[in-house]
């Protein structure tokens, strides 16, 4: 079934934070993530090499893709939600579960979200399937196909993960709007980054580091393992998952960072490059 796109005011956001997210078309380019904390995603628009996978799933083909992928740590429920900056956003996906080292070529799909408007009907016909999807701990449907159907909700069951699980998520965006999503896991299994990599003569760095102090009035200061981190993208987002600070090129090793406009409370700051993702915590007191 079409899916359907309208026009949308244009959500501002840094040109570099689209770069990044444009090297992971493709199933063996996945953004590997780093724990359970939120990722806002700006979609590519077009379509990398064609995934043969994509074909016989509810989905049928990739839309302005966005692949990531995920370990497994401590065993437990995993949940997910995809919150769209538009109502009016269409977003979709499907996991697969890999065998070893996230290999693409043997996954197996386990979740796939189709769920969109149903053409020619009023939007409150199918209002119901548009917005935020993801897994749901109070689901049990695996899959929801394409269109609007009243069994769907834009929701799948949550995935019983164990503890060395490898899993692979494509994201479709069938809206080219200029609008991102956030990505927010929920659950109770921990995720985790491993240090493999899709290319297997090619070592990844990963961009390990720390925030001090991790209570602070306002100025937080980030140490990476690496002396440079000017390949890197710092976002910050609160308890909410809202996006509330992005900087890319940061300069040295300790980076200052000045939050003090920022309310008191917890925060998540995730340090990306084109390889990895990873995450830390810290709280802003007044």
């Amino acid at each position: 079934m079409n899916k359907f796109s309208t026009s949308y005011i244009l959500f501002l956001f840094l040109i570099s934070t689209s770069r990044i997210i444009a090297q992971h078309e493709d199933c063996n380019t996945s953004l590997e993530l780093c724990g359970n904390s939120p990722f806002y995603i700006i979609p590519s628009s077009g379509t990398g090499i064609t995934d043969l996978d994509i074909a016989n799933s509810c989905l049928f083909q990739e839309f302005n893709p966005m692949w990531v992928k995920w370990a497994v740590m401590e065993s437990g429920t995993v949940t997910f939600v995809l919150t769209p900056d538009s109502v009016d956003q269409d977003i979709d996906f499907i996991v697969f579960r890999s065998e070893s080292d996230f290999d693409c070529n043997n996954k197996t799909q386990i979740r796939c979200m189709a769920a969109g408007a149903n053409v020619g009907q009023p939007p409150h016909k199918w209002a119901h399937c548009a917005g935020a999807t993801g897994l749901s701990a109070t689901d049990i449907d695996i899959e929801e196909p394409a269109g609007c159907f009243p069994t769907s909700n834009n929701f799948l069951a949550p995935i019983e993960a164990v503890a060395g699980d490898q899993y692979i998520m494509l994201i479709n965006d069938f809206a080219i709007s200029g609008f991102g999503y956030t990505l927010s896991f929920g659950g109770t299994a921990v995720l985790d980054c491993i240090t493999v990599s899709t290319y297997p003569e090619e070592v990844i760095p990963q961009s390990t580091f720390a925030v001090y102090p991790t209570v602070s009035t306002g100025a937080i200061y980030l140490r990476a393992g690496s002396a440079e981190l000017t390949d890197a993208h710092l976002t910050i987002f609160n308890m909410e998952g809202q996006l509330v600070y992005s900087k890319e090129q940061l300069i040295g090793t300790p980076s200052r960072v000045d939050l003090h406009h920022l309310p008191q409370g917890a925060y998540f700051a995730i340090l990306s490059t084109i390889n990895s993702s990873q995450t830390n915590k810290f709280i802003i007191t007044k």
